[in-house]
């Protein structure tokens, strides 16, 4: 399934492994956005045109944390 985020610089996204990776910047290109910058914890960084960034799966971190803890708290 496709991502239909839009991808916020300084937000943190999980991926389905579980991988936390941050948007560190985003590149325009005639006032739309053309590429995002993300970094995973260890520093590497990834360079990723939208279409692709759509493709990546992601949930921003607050949600994903937000279903886990209602998901412990529920005995799932």
């Amino acid at each position: 399934m496709a991502s239909q985020q839009t991808p916020i610089p300084g937000n943190y996204y999980v991926n389905k492994t579980g991988q936390l990776i941050k948007v560190r910047y985003i590149l325009y290109c005639g006032g739309d956005i053309s590429h995002v910058i993300l970094e995973y914890l260890d520093g590497h960084r990834m360079f990723v045109e939208l279409d692709e960034w759509r493709w990546l799966d992601l949930t921003r971190y607050s949600d994903w944390y937000l279903e886990k803890e209602s998901e412990t708290e529920q005995g799932v």
